[in-house]
């Protein structure tokens, strides 16, 4: 390796340079080697690859009393076999107006989502899911929606089976939950109302915006990001095409509130208003200015809770 001339003499500092500049060549080149195989297992791999059902922690004594959570149940459902965990909360006021299934994000699970006592207190009967491979449900992949959808239209079907599914029903989703939501929808025509937080638009949308946000984006070529979207589909056994949302908003007729914050990086506000655009007779689209993908539901907490409400409630007229 030649070094320039005005190259400091210090022995020293001359071991330590090369030395960086001997791990920054060895790191880029199995960087390269390295990004095909794991891009794909980082897309499809699910939290609870290969756990079993009773491994997982429960809450404690009394937890569920404070939290309102009234019942708790599991649900088997696929192919492919999974046990999935859900939380129910009961409105204050009876008889329930209705009841909304409660998504949780990615890599998250349903216990985040308990702070979301707008629709019971608004008098929903809420059902907090644990999707399949994250919190205490079983599952070994991550689908972006497409299994997650077929295993809801299970989950509602056993809420029927146990007269807990007062109509009408709705979804309340954020980021992975809110796309997995709108798949939902175009599945099931028993859902009549979404409320989707930050979803992506595509699978391959979403993919290529965490690139960027983790600056692989600047350095893996477009190609073979899709290449791992592609690879991903095959660990998992799905079609990533079928992770479409904005396939999903043009098939269903149930109505759709999309809220979205103005400075997401991770899912990028046009995911939005793009699907907003594909479905402007049945949607309504709220940008929440600066804010982000994990400060967004402060705001839809706090701000929001009418309009969700009467969304929920048919109360609010579709469009923008």
């Amino acid at each position: 390796m030649r070094l320039p001339k005005n190259y400091p003499k210090s022995a020293s500092f001359r071991r330590w340079t090369i030395a960086l500049l001997l791990a920054g060549l060895v790191f880029g080149v199995g960087g390269a080697l390295f990004l095909p195989y794991w891009m794909p297992t980082a897309i499809a791999y699910a939290p609870n690859f290969r756990k079993q059902a009773g491994v997982f922690p429960e809450a404690r004594p009394g937890e569920l009393e404070v939290w309102g959570i009234s019942q708790q149940m599991e649900v088997t459902v696929g192919p492919p076999a999974a046990l999935l965990s859900l939380w129910i909360m009961e409105p204050s006021r009876q008889p329930a107006q209705g009841t909304v299934l409660v998504l949780h994000g990615i890599r998250d699970s349903k216990a985040s989502m308990r702070g979301i006592r707008l629709l019971a207190d608004g008098g929903y009967r809420s059902v907090l899911i644990d999707l399949r491979g994250h919190g205490s449900s079983t599952g070994d992949w991550l689908t972006y929606g497409v299994v997650d959808s077929q295993d809801l239209t299970q989950v509602l079907d056993a809420l029927g089976r146990q007269n807990l599914l007062t109509e009408p029903a709705g979804v309340f989703g954020c980021s992975y939950g809110a796309a997995t939501a709108i798949q939902l929808a175009g599945r099931d025509p028993r859902i009549q109302s979404v409320v989707a937080v930050a979803p992506f638009a595509t699978l391959q949308v979403a993919v290529h915006s965490y690139a960027r946000l983790l600056g692989l984006g600047f350095v893996v070529p477009n190609g073979m990001i899709d290449q791992a979207i592609s690879d991903a589909g095959h660990i998992a056994d799905f079609q990533p095409s079928e992770a479409s949302p904005l396939r999903a908003i043009r098939q269903t007729g149930a109505r759709v509130l999309l809220i979205h914050g103005t400075s997401d990086w991770k899912i990028p506000p046009s995911s939005s208003q793009q699907l907003h655009a594909a479905a402007t007779s049945h949607s309504r689209l709220i940008l929440v200015e600066k804010a982000g993908h994990d400060s967004v539901m402060a705001t839809v907490q706090s701000g929001l809770r009418t309009e969700i409400l009467r969304w929920f409630s048919h109360t609010t007229p579709s469009g923008d």
